[in-house]
């Protein structure tokens, strides 16, 4: 594979990649119906400038082109790097603002299409009703007196053998 890229870097016109060629920030822009969740960084715009001049020079192997993309950007230089970093910054501005303009827009009312379909055989849960109870009485100890008496604040001593309050 490391051969195809090398052979395919030779082939392409450098002129078309640094500067790029292809440099209009709203291409890319994700289309207003995707929902991309982040902008295109600095090196895929470039990766898609070599895209670009590689299927004009037939070559259409994406694996080749990605790592002929990442052979010429590890031998750009930083100002050549540059213009592609300014160009991802403004992609990053106009994606900013047009996903607050989505949100803005957007309304977040959920409707179903359809009811529901029912349970056929509801599942044997308890009532919050009964849970509350045996949760409430297992919290405090409950006697025959109907005195509600919180757990960990009695003594054992206050019962008797048949564990009655005395």
């Amino acid at each position: 594979m490391e051969f195809l890229a090398t052979s395919l870097v030779q082939k392409l016109n450098r002129k078309n990649i640094f500067p790029p060629l292809f440099n209009d920030p709203e291409s890319f822009i994700a289309p207003a119906g995707s929902r991309s969740k982040k902008p295109t960084n600095s090196f895929l715009i470039c990766r898609r400038n070599v895209c670009k001049e590689a299927n004009r020079k037939g070559a259409h192997n994406m694996r080749v082109i990605s790592k002929a993309a990442g052979i010429l950007w590890n031998s750009a230089t930083p100002e050549e790097k540059n213009v592609y970093k300014n160009i991802a910054e403004r992609v990053y501005e106009i994606h900013i603002l047009r996903s607050s303009n989505l949100v803005n827009s957007t309304s977040f009312k959920v409707e179903l299409t359809t009811q529901p379909s029912p349970i056929s055989h509801p599942l044997p849960f308890p009532s919050p009703s009964s849970i509350l109870e045996t949760t409430l009485n297992n919290y405090f100890n409950v006697n025959d007196n109907s005195q509600i008496i919180p757990f960990n604040s009695f003594n054992y001593n206050d019962f008797d053998e048949n564990h009655q309050w005395i």
